[in-house]
């Protein structure tokens, strides 16, 4: 044995303590394939050395284990280099395995190759090792250098091919030289006994560590952690006591011969005094060196992920994206790209600015979006640049990298969906990136891409909800929202609304079928929107009937609107050749707030009574709706009747039969529908109201109570106050009369003021205990006259109230029951003898 066996010793704990660290790192097949390599580097090392030293069963066997790691250090460098490069090659795996596994047997049964060395022993005693060389031996080296040049030779074909590779393979490269090198060496007088193939094969597995680190695959800290530092810090000071073990015994036995007894207890409590203060220096030092940057990172990670859990909007998860990425990184800017709804590009969401430009966009069969989908993790600009990828892109999105100065990519996967891209800028410092803010933006990255896609889920959703499945239009529930919301935002300003009501569609249906009336309302629905484009909201409002909210718009730009939309649908089946279609129309009515409506609730009665009127009135046409100056515009070449002309005569007839039925059980009835049509008309005049609202009026005024035909002739008359049961089903009244009109649908637009002429204007009235603006105008308008008539008239429980004591009671009841504008009106009315009082009671107190 030389003075030189220390180096193998060295260089099998280096393996060893390499192969245990891996041990620990992320498992890939990379990995393993180092992992494998170290271990033949063991094999061959541990097995050389153990020979050396005629350790147990026998130096032969640890000859063919030496042997052993020999061959499979070929094979594992090829294994490794297959893996690093990303190429298949199960054939030529099989068959080397196939090769080595021969070869070996062979050599262990018969020493064909290369048989165990004779032991003999020289003049001055050392052990030396005679090996029996004959050709043979050639084969055994031909396979190992074959097998070793084959991946060498695919370092070389894909290194030309990609720059990017081709800079990866350099420590690989230097580490093969330093090998070949260190093998001839041996051969060199200079180094005559120094085990230089042994010392380049540790320099080797460095060279391959450090290509590994170089591609992110391991993080540094797994070779030089915490528990590695303590060991060595504890063996350090085990040394160190060692060395000074003599001088401290000497220094006991001249100064302090009084203690001698006592030495080993002295020595060994100055050594853990010694031991447990390196130990707290070292953790201390540590802690500095490696807790602060994992303890910032991990911290930030948690930060972010609890944020981003907490919410499902898009735009608040790219924020703190960007915040803890600058605050982390230490980037100059963050662009955010995220996948579009039609998944063909990712454009730029968000970025650091709200001044950066956003008209950037990356196409989905960009070289840089294929490399992602392809491969995971992250990307240098410098080294895609070398790729063909980057070749294969345009000069102007070439352009577009450098003007924004990107240096790093990281994109957003989802599985293998790319969901969205973040570019970094140049850095504040010109640092490079270390392995743990690789690892930080990889985990930062896999977090963002699970909570983009919930939000685009979160959002298909929502939009899902708010919009009708057919046209792709706002649903009516939505449709109530957004016309509250622009409401209150706009309370100041106008808002007008606009609702369009297909002609004639039932028979549309009856004629051509439901699937050609289905893309009928899509056709439509597509002009209805582009017609309006981004100054308002389209909704389908029900089956055939379209509304639009138009904010900040005037009555005369509403009806514009809605005239183009009426004359383009007009013509539209007119552009079918197929098949000649029935002429499509529309029937619409246009409100305004502040114009004619004081609420939401009231502005969609408005348009709705207007679409009514253009309907009764010979439809195609469009009509704004004004309680005190009606405006309406023809549609089509046909007159329209006349609106101050009673166009409900037609249903005089019919009332009046229902007016007559009731007479028959309760005459008071009869006659206070009378008294109360009169009244309401005169105060819907003095209102402001135009002729044909108040001829609604005087038909509800008149069915109000008709529902009384199914109230008990002995609850109608009882001379004494009623019980609540007897109450309960007076009450009922109100229903009954909506069940008799709904069987009558030409008058059911009267419908609003009937169900609602008991309601107070406090909300404390019935049936629907509804209050103020949301009781429509009419059914308030009911509840003061009808109240009026029954208070100045004989009842059998009362006597008649005089007309001034029943003003009077309307005036303290003013926000109470009844609408105290309303009411003070028809106050005014009275006592101007404006609207005459009949059925006067002067003297009764």
């Amino acid at each position: 044995m030389n003075n030189y066996v220390y180096m193998p010793v060295i260089a099998l704990c280096c393996y060893s303590f390499l192969l245990m660290a891996f041990m620990a790192a992320k498992k890939s097949k990379l990995i393993y394939s180092f992992s494998l390599f170290l271990s033949a580097m063991i094999l061959w090392t541990g097995g050389s050395l153990c020979m050396r030293l005629l350790l147990l069963p026998s130096f032969q066997f640890w000859y063919h284990v030496s042997v052993l790691g020999l061959t499979l250090m070929a094979f594992s460098f090829f294994r490794f280099i297959v893996e690093f490069i990303g190429c298949q090659d199960h054939f030529f795996s099989r068959l080397y395995i196939i090769i080595i596994s021969i070869v070996n047997l062979i050599n262990i049964t018969t020493g064909f190759f290369l048989a165990p060395p004779e032991v003999v022993s020289s003049k001055i005693g050392d052990t030396i090792f005679v090996y029996n060389v004959s050709w043979p031996v050639s084969i055994l080296f031909f396979v190992c250098f074959a097998i070793t040049v084959h991946p060498l030779f695919l370092i070389f074909q894909y290194g030309r091919k990609n720059q990017t590779v081709q800079k990866q393979f350099k420590p690989i490269v230097f580490g093969v030289v330093i090998v070949v090198l260190g093998h001839a060496a041996i051969f060199i007088p200079l180094f005559k006994g120094f085990p230089t193939d042994i010392l380049s094969g540790v320099f080797f597995s460095f060279f391959l560590i450090y290509a590994l680190y170089k591609r992110n695959l391991f993080n540094l800290t797994l070779l030089i952690s915490r528990g590695t530092c303590y060991a060595l810090s504890a063996t350090l000071s085990l040394l160190l006591f060692s060395n000074l073990l003599g001088l401290f015994q000497a220094f006991i036995d001249n100064y302090l011969s009084i203690y001698k007894e006592h030495s080993v207890l002295m020595i060994s409590v100055l050594f853990a005094a010694c031991t447990t203060g390196i130990y707290f220096f070292m953790k201390r030092f540590l802690d500095k060196l490696f807790a602060k940057e994992d303890l910032f990172f991990a911290e930030s990670l948690k930060d972010y992920s609890l944020t981003v859990s907490k919410t499902l909007k898009i735009k608040e998860i790219l924020e703190k994206t960007q915040d803890v990425l600058q605050a982390a990184i230490k980037v100059k800017k963050v662009y955010i790209c995220v996948q579009n709804e039609n998944r063909d590009h990712y454009e730029i969401a968000h970025t650091t600015s709200p001044l950066d430009s956003k008209n950037w966009c990356i196409q989905h069969n960009n070289p840089l979006a294929k490399w992602f989908e392809k491969n995971d993790g992250c990307l240098f600009v410098r080294d895609f640049k070398h790729s063909t990828e980057f070749k294969s892109m345009w000069e102007i999105e070439k352009k577009q990298l450098d003007e924004l100065k990107i240096e790093y990519l990281v994109g957003l996967k989802d599985g293998t969906e790319l969901v969205g891209l973040v570019l970094l800028s140049n850095r504040e410092s010109r640092r490079n990136y270390s392995n743990e803010e690789i690892n930080f933006l990889t985990s930062i990255a896999s977090i963002a891409s699970i909570a983009v896609k919930n939000s685009r889920l979160y959002e298909k959703a929502c939009l899902e909800a708010q919009t009708d499945e057919l046209t792709g239009l706002l649903n009516r529930k939505y449709f109530y929202e957004t016309l509250k919301n622009i409401y209150n935002e706009n309370n100041q300003q106008s808002v007008a609304l606009v609702m369009l009501n297909i002609d004639d569609f039932k028979l549309y249906n009856q004629l051509y079928g439901n699937k050609q009336g289905d893309q009928a309302l899509q056709r439509i629905a597509g002009i209805i929107r582009a017609a309006v484009g981004e100054n308002g909201y389209v909704a389908r409002y029900n089956g055939k009937e379209f509304a639009v909210i138009l904010p900040q718009y005037d009555l005369l730009g509403a009806k514009n609107l809605a005239e183009n939309i009426r004359s383009q649908i007009s013509e539209m089946n007119k552009q079918e050749t197929k098949i000649r279609l029935k002429t499509l129309t529309l029937s619409g009515g246009i409100s305004g707030i502040p114009y004619a409506a004081s609420s939401v609730k009231e502005l969609i009665d408005n348009v709705e009574r207007a679409i009514y009127h253009v309907k009764r009135h010979g439809k195609n046409a469009i009509m704004i709706y004004s309680e005190r100056d009606p405006i309406a515009i023809k549609g089509t070449s046909a007159n329209i009747t006349d609106l101050h002309e009673n166009v409900y005569s037609e249903y005089e007839a019919t009332i009046y039969a229902l007016t007559a039925a009731i007479d028959t059980k309760d005459h008071y009835t009869f006659n206070h529908s009378n008294n109360v049509a009169y009244y309401a008309v005169e105060l819907a005049y003095a209102f402001g109201m135009n002729e044909e609202s108040a001829e609604i009026l005087k038909e509800a005024a008149l069915l109000h109570d008709i529902g009384k035909i199914g109230i008990p002739e002995q609850i109608l008359n009882k001379p004494d106050r009623l019980t609540e049961e007897e109450y309960e089903i007076m009450k009922g009244h109100v229903e009954s009369s909506i069940e008799i009109i709904r069987h009558l649908p030409s008058l059911d637009y009267v419908i609003p003021a009937v169900i609602g002429h008991h309601e107070r204007y406090d909300g404390l009235g019935y049936p629907r205990q509804i209050s103020k603006e949301d009781i429509p105008v009419m059914a308030r308008i009911l509840c003061i006259v009808d109240s009026f008539d029954a208070m100045i008239s004989d009842r059998s429980y009362k006597k008649a109230y005089s007309v001034n004591r029943a003003l009077k009671i309307i005036q303290e009841e003013s926000g109470r029951q009844f609408d105290p504008g309303l009411a003070h009106l028809f106050i005014k009315a009275i006592q101007n003898k404006t609207i005459t009082v009949k059925n006067t009671v002067e003297n009764v107190s």
